[in-house]
């Protein structure tokens, strides 16, 4: 619009020019100050597209207060806005499929939290607890050494994965604390896990004498199925994604429900259950862990 006034194909008169920053005005000096002032993008951009088309055409799409604004879609090339429309279509629903969950997850819990679970042997009742510290970090933090002894060298530190190739590193899981047995019998254990991003999926992997083992979990986030104004939100402002994945031991079938409350990028709490069930088998799991903020 600049432009175009400066350029002399534009003209704009007076009166409209003293309206629009009497509006401008009024909206930047408006108290409390919105982080947005000029939330109505899609009235902000018609009235400029009115101007550098002397009011001759309006945008196709998303033209309701709030809706995302782009170019596209101020231009008068119809198949251009018609295929703009399409790739943002989809672009959405890539992000609700619960395909982008795992690497927004595993980012989040990045950090040191504190555990308590609780294990119920559902025959006899019983309840056993464990509790203590978990530590979610890059995997080359733990191993950062090279074979040549070369920590400075970033492709054999924190731009590999375990077997040398390049990526994404792990994020590796370790978990230190003591087991209640009984009020009268504790003693201390520690447990690691290698977490990974593997398309849809979070996969864990035990890690056995300091170097990962078998796969143990893979897990599928489920789809939000509700649309945002339907999204139940906590009080203070986050919410809940999950997902689950089975894995048989032998005889023993572990089905793990894992759930991550998010607010905005970070996690703020997270919930694992396992249901174990075999021959010799028969408990449930409830770890729940919470950030240590200090």
């Amino acid at each position: 619009l600049a432009a175009g006034v400066m350029s002399g194909k534009i003209s704009i008169s007076e009166d409209e020019y003293d309206a629009a920053m009497k509006t401008s005005q009024t909206i930047r000096n408006y108290i409390p100050r919105a982080q947005f002032p000029h939330f109505d993008y899609p009235g902000y951009m018609d009235s400029l597209s009115q101007l550098c088309y002397s009011g001759n055409y309006r945008p196709k799409y998303n033209t309701d207060i709030g809706d995302m604004i782009v170019p596209t879609f101020y231009q008068q090339n119809e198949k251009l806005s018609d295929e703009c429309s399409l790739e943002m279509q989809k672009e959405i629903e890539r992000g609700q499929d619960g395909s982008r969950m795992p690497k927004i997850v595993l980012q989040s819990i990045l950090g040191s939290w504190s555990f308590d679970r609780h294990i119920v042997h559902l025959q006899t009742r019983k309840v056993e607890r464990v509790y203590g510290t978990v530590k979610f970090s890059k995997y080359w933090e733990r191993s950062s050494s090279s074979d040549n002894g070369n920590d400075d060298d970033d492709d054999t530190a924190d731009n590999l994965f375990s077997d040398g190739s390049k990526g994404d590193n792990p994020v590796l899981y370790r978990e230190d604390g003591f087991y209640e047995y009984s009020p009268t019998q504790s003693f201390e254990v520690f447990r690691e896990y290698e977490y990974e991003c593997n398309h849809d999926a979070l996969e864990i992997y035990f890690v056995e004498a300091g170097k990962r083992a078998h796969l143990f979990l893979c897990l599928k986030f489920l789809p939000e199925t509700m649309t945002a104004l339907e999204q139940k939100f906590d009080e203070d402002g986050g919410y809940w994604v999950k997902a689950t994945s089975d894995h048989l031991c032998i005889k023993d079938l572990y089905s793990a429900t894992f759930r991550v409350k998010l607010n905005g990028l970070s996690a703020s709490e997270i919930v694992i259950k396992y249901r174990v069930k075999g021959p010799a088998k028969d408990y449930e799991s409830t770890t729940i862990l919470r950030p240590n903020w200090s």
